[in-house]
């Protein structure tokens, strides 16, 4: 690793860089949907990731895309035939091994990973079932000491008492 070229520094930080770009893409477009993530991750992926030969004879090998822009403005449409036509051909390819993915997994649920549950957990879920069904008083008491007793953060009634008289003492003084 010491006798690194300035080719391959260059080379280690576009691929660094292309990554990131590419989980970008994948945080960004997650939400919408696993076609959509595939669809944009890949298409992140095959235009950052290509590489194509500048030189044939030396294999000196640069990104696609940026072979593909200065083609462009060095020799029109005709010169990036071949950069594009290998960018195209890999990304239609990349597509429809990802389409098959998703085809393929489609119908896995989570359930088929799913723990089953135990006799404990299947009779609270029934017993919270029943206790919505039945309960008719009001979701929440809106008087002042309501308030105050509800908002107990998940104290005892023992806390709560010893809490409650705490607050109404004087608060201590420092002594100057």
């Amino acid at each position: 690793m010491e006798n690194m070229t300035d080719y391959q520094y260059a080379w280690t930080l576009y691929l660094i860089g292309a990554t990131g770009c590419v989980l970008a893409a994948w945080l960004l477009f997650r939400r919408f949907g696993r076609a959509v993530t595939h669809f944009f991750v890949i298409t992140a992926a095959v235009v950052l990731f290509t590489p194509y030969a500048i030189d044939a004879e030396t294999m000196t090998m640069a990104p696609a895309v940026y072979t593909l822009l200065f083609g462009f403005m060095d020799g029109g449409f005709t010169s990036i035939k071949p950069v594009l036509k290998l960018m195209l051909g890999l990304w239609g390819g990349v597509l429809i091994l990802s389409l098959i993915y998703q085809l393929l997994t489609r119908n896995r649920h989570m359930a088929d990973y799913d723990v089953p549950e135990t006799h404990h957990q299947q009779s609270r879920r029934s017993s919270r079932k029943q206790s919505y069904i039945e309960d008719d008083e009001p979701d929440f008491d809106y008087t002042a000491q309501a308030r105050r007793t509800n908002s107990s953060r998940g104290l005892s009634r023992e806390e709560r008492i010893a809490r409650d008289e705490l607050l109404r003492e004087e608060p201590i003084r420092a002594i100057r």
